[in-house]
């Protein structure tokens, strides 16, 4: 009987379940553009890119075209 009683005034068992997360994300971007000429070139190359690949797709465009 004593026992029971124990259990009684104690309340029932609770367990502290804690969880603690830290997360710390960091993600840094750093661009050195340097000579101003690598800078023009890259520009350059990119326009040269994109227009290569415009006219290829009007020629593939104008192919399927009778």
């Amino acid at each position: 009987m004593v026992k029971r009683e124990l259990e009684i005034k104690s309340g029932p068992s609770t367990t502290n379940n804690k969880n603690d997360i830290k997360v710390n994300n960091q993600f840094s971007l750093t661009i050195n553009l340097g000579d101003s000429l690598n800078v023009l070139a890259l520009i350059a190359g990119i326009y040269l890119i994109k227009r290569i690949t415009k006219k290829k797709k009007l020629q593939k465009h104008m192919e399927q075209w009778p």
